[in-house]
């Protein structure tokens, strides 16, 4: 058979037309596809991305419509390997390592010039630390996590893949946690592995479950404020070369390629021009999220790009190159972003709602304020203006219940109530935004006042309704009822004792999830649900795992899941050893 170059996307346009529901939303192109693949440059400073459509004349984005194909005179170089993947992020370093270890030719293709790891919460379930620590999960036990979680996603997940993660993330932790905590064997820094604490509710609707894991004591993660992801990828790069992984950094995939119906390889740039890489068992897109692209954003998540601030990491230029291969959306019809309220860290210096008073811009309260963050964040969604207020007294300051370990055995986010309030003044006193390790600045403008006048004046909400609001609710905490929202008593803390604080509340859009349609191997499908051979994908990419949004009850489960799990198991797999 011949190779087939990628048509253009007018023979048979993907997702037609503004975004639509039911099976017009799921077309896609049946021809091969060339599209530009690796992930892009992450975002620098505060600039998101636009809300302005970009659609032609006819309907269709840009993104819609695949490039011409490069001509093979223009190929300078010819590279063969067993596999190929594409993005050297955490997923694709675990599917390459995994993959070589099992005796494959692996080739990875890297835009950037290293290796990025970002964040470094990382869920499993019965991995030997868990197990020490005291933390097992039976089936019976996790049957009815999943039962739970599948009601918070509509069930519109699949339900094979979270079995996946639950029978194999254990095994995929295990191998992980050997490696990082010998990596200087191989030039990389030994990490102590640890349990994160979890959030408990006595309710038992919107706790969290144990279970996340990080890597600390290497050069980026030396706590919880920094990015212990990156020693792990880092450590991920060395055990790669060791294995003989051949790391082409700074080759930007541009095109897929395909033999008939089957993807047989990757066309990319170098600094000398073009090279094809031929992929005899597939090839494999790893190749993050599309939170900087626009008009995906418009066109897949329409809500989400309109009514949250972006963040972001990369451009969704594997989604593309996929979607010109013949891959179809997500079964349930739209990815799902993470969208979480970073100004609640700034509170607790933990990834956690808060949950005090919240009022809106009209000085109402709006929520049961005892939720996760990412259930939280979307609460901000429905009000004016997509924003709420926090606000406290200088008593929050002395309330346990938040200042719990930060890990397991580990000692607590603040030992004292005046390491709280210490806290709080770095924030006050500093520059007014935080940056999310690449995804762009956050407004961070805490206020203190001596009167809560003074307060609901420097924030700016109408002072006879807040402070109808703050007496009520100050009312609910005396008799311990919420007579409003039914908050449960043990979360009922007054405003009443200054200093008073406050600060806006924003949802951030930190990331995408989802997006090219996939089986519970990873292989990647069309819209009937057929597998197209040979194109396989990871980590940020993987449809169907998450709907709605991204639940933060499981902190780190797509780290854990479509990243560490799905590319352990996908590596192995496409060595034949399992």
């Amino acid at each position: 058979m011949t190779q087939e170059a990628i048509p253009s996307m007018d023979r048979r346009s993907f997702l037609k037309g503004a975004f639509v529901t039911g099976a017009a939303a799921t077309a896609a192109v049946t021809g091969a596809g060339a599209l530009v693949g690796c992930a892009g440059q992450p975002k620098e400073g505060t600039a998101g991305a636009s809300k302005a459509s970009a659609k032609d004349a006819t309907g269709t984005y840009d993104f819609e419509t695949a490039p011409e194909p490069i001509a093979d005179g223009d190929i300078k170089e010819t590279v063969e390997a067993d596999v190929v993947i594409v993005g050297a992020g955490f997923s694709g370093l675990c599917c390459a390592l995994s993959a070589a270890e099992n005796g494959l030719n692996v080739v990875m293709l890297e835009r950037m010039d290293h290796v990025v790891g970002r964040g470094g919460s990382i869920y499993a379930m019965n991995s030997k630390l868990t197990k020490e620590k005291g933390y097992e999960c039976s089936v019976e036990e996790i049957a009815q996590r999943y039962k739970r979680m599948m009601g918070y996603h509509s069930y519109r997940v699949d339900g094979r893949k979270w079995m996946t993660h639950f029978n194999r993330s254990g095994e995929a932790m295990d191998w992980l946690i050997d490696r990082m905590t010998t990596a200087s064997s191989v030039g990389g820094s030994d990490l102590t592995p640890v349990m994160e604490h979890w959030y408990e509710d006595p309710e038992n609707i919107n706790g969290e479950f144990p279970g996340t894991h990080e890597f600390l004591d290497g050069p980026n993660g030396k706590g919880p404020d920094d990015n212990p992801q990156q020693d792990v990828c880092d450590n991920m790069a060395a055990y790669c070369a060791k294995e003989g992984v051949d790391i082409r950094y700074q080759t930007e995939a541009k095109q897929l390629v395909k033999d008939g119906e089957k993807v047989v390889g990757v066309v990319a740039k170098t600094g000398d021009g073009y090279a094809r890489f031929n992929a005899k068992k597939g090839v494999v897109m790893a190749t993050g999220d599309f939170g900087q692209d626009k008009e995906m954003l418009e066109k897949l998540i329409p809500w989400a790009a309109h009514q949250t601030d972006f963040g972001g990491i990369w451009d969704g230029s594997g989604h593309k190159m996929a979607y010109w291969a013949g891959a179809a959306v997500d079964k349930n019809e739209t990815p799902t972003p993470m969208i979480f309220c970073f100004q609640w860290r700034s509170i607790t210096r933990q990834v956690r709602a808060f949950q005090g008073l919240m009022v809106n811009s009209d000085g109402r309260r709006y929520t049961n304020e005892d939720n996760v963050i990412s259930h939280g964040a979307l609460a901000l969604t429905h009000e004016k203006g997509h924003y709420a207020y926090a606000i406290w007294d200088d008593d929050y300051a002395n309330e346990p219940q938040w200042q719990n370990h930060r890990y397991v055995d580990g000692p607590k986010v603040f030992e004292t109530p005046e390491d709280v309030r210490a806290y709080w003044q770095t924030t006050i006193d500093g520059p007014g935004t935080i940056n999310m390790n690449g995804s762009g600045d956050i407004e961070v403008k805490m206020i203190k006042a001596d009167t809560i006048e003074k307060l609901v004046e420097e924030l700016g909400l109408p002072k006879d309704e807040a402070l109808k609001t703050i007496e009520a609710y100050n009312g609910y905490c005396d008799k311990g009822v919420d007579e409003e929202f039914g908050k449960r008593k043990e979360l009922l803390l007054p405003v009443k004792n200054g200093p008073f604080y406050g600060i806006k509340c924003t949802p951030w859009f930190l990331t995408t999830t989802g997006g090219i349609r996939c089986n519970d191997d990873m292989q990647v499908m069309n819209e009937d649900n057929e597998v197209i051979e040979g194109l396989y994908c990871l980590g940020s990419a993987v449809g169907d795992m998450y709907c709605n949004c991204y639940s933060t009850h499981f902190p780190g489960h797509n780290l854990g899941g479509t990243c560490l799990t799905f590319g352990y198991v996908t590596g192995r797999k496409l060595a034949g050893a399992e």
